[in-house]
């Protein structure tokens, strides 16, 4: 019962609208509506060669009847003999029905035609079944022609077979004697066919619900796994790609089911290979130092990473325009054919922030023609940018700072030659200059080749375990005199139990005479330096340096370690500084591990301070 009942509720429930759009609907119509015209032709021509097999066998058997009588001996004698119309008539009535007798027992059925004998004039001498119209005219065979035809009888709507047959005289064939009438209804050849309509008719029904059923089973063997692969497709399209179709034979549906698994498990493991293809793309862009950006033939963007989206300083939208996105300086003409490279300036929070980015643009192409996109890659190359700039900045300054002096040195010679050296007073100061020029050469060549060795890791250290109160008392002690002389205040303070450091006395050395004489140099007349040292935390020795001088502003202190960078050039070209010495101290100290760095106002001071590592962190 409960199968029953959710069978029924199953076919409620059904998508009639999708069954009757489905194919099993259209090839049981297709399937039954051939099988109906088949029926209909085979009907027709069965129908009108069953009706024109009994009307040629009627027509055959009224020949029959009309040649038997016609040739009758007796039937001839009677027509010619003249004898009373009365006598006549009986005796042919007497000799038809004998004929008519004979001939039903010979067939052995029933003849139920209307034969009548007709003498010249066609009036009726003999009927075989009705007296009634003997002695009258047969207007029907005086207005028809000789031979077999049909006629309707429009009183009662029948159809009737109608034989019309000349009798002629054993002796004289010229000249008809008398007519044979033979009128038979052909309502019982109606009725047999409209019987055997019938039982074709039935047979045709049982047949077509057997054919019907023979139908849907047919359907349903072709739609049935027509509509699983279609549920499995759906499946697929959906994710799904562990079902499988069943295969219930091996014909043309089961070679198609098993060519449907087969795409299926080949499928899944290539949308597996893409994924893992997608993922490990996803990794590679996601932790690229460049910038990616991919993009449809329109130039919208379809792909970016997020470093293109850190070193542009904005959201990127999937959509967006490439050329919305960059600024470039030439726009890009789309397709593109060939790979081109542009710069890009990116400017930052302030006018000394920014970023010079390369972007390099690829086409995508479709096979080895159609272009249907472009890749650009975003490479930061601000510091490549920095260090080229720093290069051409560097051979401007040697050339110029060696240029200087050599100027001098040259003009002073050549006043020399022209009459100078003859006064002893004048040329002595000429040749002091250029002393002091030379000297001036000398150290800027002497801290360029110590910056170019820095430079190329050439400089080995001599370590070794050094107290750095004796260090910072021994600078302090050397620039004493000079302090004093600008009535400068050099002051020492060590933390106390200061443990050593392990470092290059004389590198060390190095470091803070270029650091306090920056701080002596710039330290008007009556200012203060301050040398202290102390541990941090992190065990390391922190040194510092701080003065009263002039200070450093804020838009220099990015680029104060810059080598032959000066904040105040003639100024500090006059003192006689080469540009060096704090480039020098910041190698020293990164060769040494530590950090050095600057804290400045501009005109109420500078504090400079470098760590160095102690003994214990060897």
């Amino acid at each position: 019962m409960m199968n029953w009942e959710t069978t029924w509720n199953k076919w409620l429930k059904r998508d009639w609208k999708e069954f009757f759009r489905g194919l099993q609907w259209k090839l049981v119509v297709i399937f039954s509506l051939m099988i109906i015209i088949a029926v209909q032709v085979i009907g027709v021509n069965f129908f009108y060669s069953l009706n024109k097999f009994f009307v040629d066998d009627l027509q055959r058997e009224l020949t029959l009847q009309a040649d038997l009588l016609k040739n009758n001996q007796g039937i001839q004698e009677t027509l010619q003999e003249q004898i009373p119309l009365a006598d006549k008539q009986t005796k042919l009535n007497t000799a038809l029905k004998q004929l008519i007798i004979l001939k039903t027992r010979e067939k052995g059925t029933d003849f139920s035609a209307e034969v009548q004998i007709l003498d010249h004039s066609r009036y009726v001498l003999a009927s075989s079944k009705t007296d009634q119209n003997i002695g009258k005219i047969n207007l029907r065979a005086q207005q028809e022609e000789m031979g077999t035809l049909t006629r309707r009888d429009l009183s009662d709507e029948t159809d009737y077979q109608v034989l019309l047959m000349p009798i002629y005289a054993s002796d004289n064939e010229s000249e008809a004697i008398g007519f044979i009438y033979i009128e038979a209804s052909l309502e019982p050849i109606y009725y047999k066919i409209r019987e055997i309509i019938r039982i074709l008719v039935k047979s045709t029904a049982y047949a077509m619900a057997v054919t019907g059923l023979l139908v849907i089973l047919l359907t349903r063997t072709i739609t049935t796994p027509v509509q699983e692969i279609t549920s499995q497709a759906t499946a697929m399209a959906e994710g799904d790609f562990d079902r499988r179709v069943s295969v219930k034979s091996e014909d043309e549906i089961g070679k198609l089911a098993k060519a449907f698994n087969h795409l299926a498990s080949h499928l899944r493991e290539a949308l597996s290979e893409k994924e893992e293809e997608k993922k490990k793309l996803e990794t590679v862009l996601a932790n690229m130092t460049d910038g990616v950006i991919a993009t449809d033939p329109e130039g919208k963007v379809i792909v970016k990473n997020r470093w293109a989206e850190k070193l542009l300083s904005r959201e990127i939208q999937l959509g967006e325009r490439v050329d919305e996105i960059l600024e470039l300086s030439q726009p890009i003409q789309y397709p593109i054919v060939e790979t081109s490279q542009q710069l890009l300036e990116i400017r930052g929070e302030t006018q000394d922030e920014w970023t010079v980015l390369q972007a390099t643009f690829s086409p995508i192409k479709r096979g080895t023609e159609e272009s249907v996109g472009l890749i650009a890659v975003l490479s930061d190359v601000t510091e490549q940018e920095k260090l080229d700039q720093q290069r051409k900045d560097f051979v401007a300054n040697v050339s110029h700072e060696l240029r200087t002096p050599l100027t001098t040195i040259k003009s002073y010679l050549e006043a020399l030659d022209d009459g100078a050296m003859e006064e002893p007073e004048l040329a002595k100061r000429f040749l002091k200059v250029t002393q002091q020029e030379a000297d001036r050469m000398t150290r800027l060549i002497q801290d360029l080749l110590q910056l170019s060795r820095l430079d190329a890791k050439r400089v080995s250290l001599q370590r070794t375990i050094v107290s750095i109160r004796d260090v910072l008392e021994d600078v302090v002690d050397r620039f004493a005199f000079q302090s004093k002389q600008k009535e400068i205040s050099l002051t020492l303070q060590i933390q106390n139990l200061l443990p050593s450091v392990f470092a290059d006395r004389d590198k060390v050395d190095q470091v803070l005479d270029n650091v306090i004489s920056n701080a002596v140099k710039f330290t008007p007349e009556g200012g203060k330096i301050s040398v202290t040292a102390k541990r941090r935390k992190d065990g390391l020795v922190e040194i510092a340096i701080e003065d009263t001088g002039i200070g450093i502003p804020k838009s220099d202190l990015g680029r104060i370690f810059e080598r032959f960078y000066r904040v105040d050039k003639a100024r500090s070209r006059d003192m006689g500084g080469t540009g060096l010495g704090l480039a020098i101290a910041q190698e020293i100290v990164h060769l040494h591990g530590g950090e050095i760095w600057i804290e400045s106002q501009y005109q109420e001071g500078t504090q400079v301070y470098f760590t160095l590592p102690t003994s214990y962190r060897r």
